[in-house]
């Protein structure tokens, strides 16, 4: 039962993934004599946590209301007041969690012990589904950089695009679904000043049953980018990474500048990991070309990588995408998942000492 109950909290804790950041999202549930009762999810950094806008749902006192929250409650002051003391005022008899939260502060105070003292019973339930759900936060808080995902569609042949870099459509409808799901719950989109140039992307979130802004960061190098791209009119906001040499004109609206050491042209993309890391972005997506995708793989940026393998082939000259052979040295973990008559190899790379 605990499990069930836990899920729905996961379920909750997805509705607010990507737009949570530099918080990790959370989802919580009220149970009353087996049902839930109420639910809520964590809507944004300053916005009230998912127990406190749970418990604005609950009638008042009202004795034997179990709590199922995907991640270990908070216990001390940020924008908003610790969710440990609007539980204990209202009364909870039960508590049972989700994930271990790893946040120094948060375990520095000790959740369980808090409530404990005031009579309330606290379980801790761990499952895998809660435990991949914080992969990424948990990687942030232990090394302050940004979990990365590099997604690229390519032929059986390993192509691309057409000769020269001729814009080529290759993946299905499925992958493409796929894609904007993972920006949806991405906290941020890195590209680059030559893919903005070239294909004007919107590079945002386009489902069935939704359309939403997302935070954008661009790369620029020697070339820079158009400011009169499309993007700029729909992102939510763009952090410009540019040579810290190079003097920029900002003026754009929903726009950051960020100077980054260069070299020949060529930013150091570990500066930019890392800064994106530093601003409190957990999960970055990446969504660019040949150059981007092998130079973070060859620098040792890259968690996972979503290759998408299409039933097609293109010629001898067309644009390739790996110019890295050693690309496949380091250790990882290969899954295929069918999209119609596309399948994705999903790549997870091995994690640095002392992680999960």
């Amino acid at each position: 039962m605990h499990e069930q109950f836990m899920l729905a909290a996961l379920q909750q804790a997805w509705l607010g993934r990507g737009c949570c950041a530099p918080n990790p999202s959370v989802g919580a549930v009220a149970v009353y004599q087996g049902k839930i009762i109420a639910q809520s999810y964590h809507r944004g950094a300053g916005t009230l946590h998912a127990e406190q806008l749970l418990i604005q749902q609950l009638p008042k006192n009202t004795p034997g209301i179990t709590l199922y929250v995907s991640l270990e409650p908070c216990n001390h002051w940020g924008k908003t007041p610790p969710c440990v003391e609007a539980i204990i005022a209202y009364g909870f008899t039960t508590v049972v969690y989700g994930y271990k939260d790893p946040n120094p502060k948060v375990m520095s105070n000790d959740t369980p012990s808090l409530l404990r003292a005031r009579g309330i019973e606290v379980l801790h339930c761990p499952l895998k589904d809660i435990d991949e759900f914080y992969q990424s936060y948990h990687h942030w808080i232990l090394t302050k950089k940004p979990w990365v995902t590099v997604k690229m569609a390519q032929t059986m042949n390993g192509k691309i695009a057409g000769k020269g870099g001729a814009r080529t459509p290759l993946s299905n409808e499925s992958c493409h679904m796929f894609t904007h799901q993972h920006r949806l719950h991405s906290d941020i989109i890195l590209t680059t000043a030559h893919t903005i140039n070239n294909d004007d992307p919107l590079l945002n979130v386009r489902l069935p049953t939704m359309e939403q802004a997302k935070q954008v960061a661009i790369i620029e190098g020697k070339e820079k980018t158009n400011r009169a791209a499309t993007l700029f009119k729909v992102a939510s906001h763009a952090h410009i990474f540019h040579d810290v040499q190079s003097p920029v004109a900002d003026g754009l609206d929903r726009c950051t500048f960020h100077g980054v050491r260069a070299d020949e042209g060529r930013l150091d993309l570990s500066s930019v990991i890392n800064q994106l890391g530093f601003l409190g972005y957990h999960d970055v997506f990446v969504e660019a070309g040949p150059v981007l995708f092998n130079a973070m793989h060859q620098a040792d940026l890259v968690n996972k990588t979503f290759i998408y393998v299409v039933p097609s082939l293109l010629s001898a000259d067309a644009l390739s995408l790996y110019d890295n052979s050693n690309m496949f040295n380091k250790p990882f973990q290969l899954t295929w998942q069918a999209m119609a008559d596309n399948v994705i190899a999903s790549i997870d790379w091995a994690c640095e000492a002392g992680e999960n």
